[in-house]
């Protein structure tokens, strides 16, 4: 599988040695997608989109050098090496830049489907009516502003002068809803949903359908909020986006730069013992999985937190060189731009209580659903404004909560966890999966 872009980069790399490069890496990638957009309940347009290109990376003397290609002509291909040969020329050199050497690469299940990849462009068209008529039928209060369907067939390819050699495809269909629900004069605050599926025999619109509906009729009949205080509970949404300042906080390259919060933590209890943090891009079936990383290396669980202690850092080659250790395989990005570093699957265990038995126990406080907030990562604060918030009075939810603004700190609210729900829900984010709970803090702040 992937033997096409193997073949057609084989005989590139000899050439880029006559070039003058001491290592180089080849990253190709290959995307077919046929999309259908839906503006305001209406098609707005079918697209078939077909994207090859080849990233370039050369070293010369511990010097680097990277463009990218949007072709697969060997023609292209060598004028990029020609390209990057001269960047590399004009760099400063840095001891620790080499590329990683091969390792053992177990192949992850279920990321490639063939029935979903040859899909016609009816077949996805109608994929996106049954959406449509799925949201109507669910409640006819609710105002589809944009749908975007899309199924795509990815397939990538690496080849190194260090001997890695990597092939493979992925499918996915994704479905992006977003709008809001309007009765009569009371219009509620949009939201949206994002899923998706790798297989075709995985795609649930239904499920993808209620969980959108339910958001935004939730949002109707939202009152004003007075003086809030008291436990909050933070939905799995709404911990993707405090969890990201977290996750980039553990990249090896902002603590080696001393631009994290977890700089030299690394050993240290930094939250309650009942939290554990596990990366994983090997789950099978799972579209933020693969069997390797941006640089050919395979992907592995690796805890980030381990029952509140600090204990994983997310490391590409280039940082794991500079402190005589292996990748941790978190190397990202497309052929278009030099490998980054990022995670891959995040999940926290179930905890020990129910949904229902954590809203029991709180007289007075606040469920989070999603919050717009950017906490930073070397000093975790963040402010923002709560997008659906729901009151917790006597141990159930009353209502909906016009716009309320929260302020905090996301490394002490690992500190200040009080319970975490058994249930977990799957939500995706940046071709990424999270598997997390319901999770009760204290210490958060709130203005009306």
């Amino acid at each position: 599988m992937g033997g096409e872009l193997l073949d057609a980069l084989d005989p590139i790399l000899e050439k880029a040695f006559r070039a003058g490069a001491d290592e180089v890496e080849l990253f190709a990638q290959s995307r077919r997608e046929k999309a259908i957009n839906i503006e305001s309940n209406s098609l707005k347009s079918a697209t078939s989109t077909i994207v090859d290109g080849v990233g370039i990376r050369v070293l010369i003397n511990k010097c680097i050098g990277f463009t990218s290609v949007n072709s697969l002509a060997s023609e292209r291909i060598e004028e990029g090496i020609a390209t990057a040969v001269s960047i590399a020329k004009g760099t400063p050199s840095i001891d620790h830049y080499s590329l990683p050497n091969p390792q053992p690469i177990s192949r992850v299940k279920g990321l490639h489907d063939k029935n979903l990849e040859d899909l016609s462009m009816d077949e996805v068209l109608e994929y996106a009516a049954d959406v449509l008529s799925a949201v109507r039928a669910f409640d006819e209060r609710i105002s589809v502003d944009s749908t975007n369907l899309g199924a795509n067939a990815v397939e990538s390819a690496i080849l190194s002068s260090n001997g890695i050699r990597s092939s493979e495809k992925k499918t996915f269909l994704q479905i992006f809803l977003f709008g809001m629900a309007v009765d009569g004069d009371d219009i509620g605050s949009f939201d949206y949903v994002l899923e998706a599926f790798p297989s075709k025999k995985k795609v649930d619109i239904e499920a993808t359908v209620t969980g959108f509906g339910e958001r935004v009729v939730r949002n109707l009949g939202a009152k004003k909020a007075e003086a809030l205080a008291g436990p909050t509970i933070l939905s799995p949404d709404c911990l993707v986006e405090l969890l990201n300042a977290f996750v980039l906080a553990a990249c090896a390259s902002r603590i080696q730069d001393g631009a994290s919060y977890l700089a030299d933590r690394l050993g240290e209890q930094i939250a309650v013992p009942s939290l554990s943090i596990i990366d994983d891009g090997s789950k099978e079936s799972e579209t933020g999985s693969a069997s390797f990383d941006r640089e050919g290396i395979p992907h592995r669980p690796h805890k980030i937190i381990d029952k509140g202690v600090f204990k994983g850092i997310l490391y590409d080659a280039f940082t794991a060189n500079k402190e005589s250790l292996q990748s941790t395989g978190h190397a990202r990005g497309t052929f278009r731009q030099a490998p980054t570093i990022s995670s891959t699957n995040i999940e926290i265990p179930a905890g020990s209580v129910s949904v229902d038995e954590m809203l029991g126990g709180i007289r007075k406080g606040i469920l989070i659903p999603r919050i717009s907030a950017f906490p930073d990562p070397v000093s975790g604060v963040f402010a923002g404004p709560v997008k659906g918030g729901q009151l917790i009075e006597d141990g159930e939810l009353r209502h909906t909560l016009k716009e309320i603004q929260v302020t905090g700190n996301v490394f002490e609210l690992l500190k200040n966890i009080t319970a975490i729900s058994k249930e977990r829900l799957a939500t995706r984010y940046d071709n990424q999966t999270y598997l997390l709970p319901y999770v009760q803090v204290e210490g958060m702040s709130y203005s009306v």
